[in-house]
């Protein structure tokens, strides 16, 4: 199984984050290899494996990191930047998408058959994942600076 291992994780985002006047001039691209196991490390360490694995699109875009896309009855799509400033922004970038993939995915059924309707934004039940995050030192912070501080 492609699966980047817990402890790489843990060493990827204890490494020093790159100068701010350096992180255009050294990109970091992820492959699809990197991004599946990326995203298999994730699954298991902060989402307990619950999440389904889902089709991931990279392309460079200007004005978002990543969006997560689903169609009602369809599966979630997570589409990716093909670059960032560093590693650790991309991992967290990964992260950010796939609450919002569990919140589809996972609370969505749930809060359906309790007759209520899906939140799937940047509410409330999102920043509860604020803390597991940040106790793998993974920032939910999505702003360059928030790595600069």
């Amino acid at each position: 199984m492609l699966g980047m291992k817990v402890n790489e994780l843990a060493r990827t985002m204890s490494k020093p984050i790159p100068a701010k006047t350096d992180y255009w001039r050294n990109l970091y691209i992820p492959s699809q290899h990197k991004i599946t196991r990326t995203y298999n490390a994730l699954n298991k360490l902060i989402f307990n494996n619950k999440l389904q694995p889902c089709k991931i699109l990279t392309k460079t875009t200007f004005n978002a990191w990543a969006f997560a896309y689903q169609e009602p009855g369809f599966k979630t799509e997570i589409h990716l930047n093909g670059r960032y400033p560093c590693e650790q922004f991309f991992i967290a970038v990964l992260g950010h998408e796939m609450v919002h993939q569990w919140q589809w995915d996972i609370e969505a059924p749930i809060r359906y058959k309790q007759g209520k309707r899906e939140r799937t934004g940047h509410g409330a039940n999102f920043y509860e994942w604020k803390d597991i995050f940040e106790y793998y030192d993974i920032h939910f912070g999505l702003s360059i600076p928030h790595y600069y501080k």
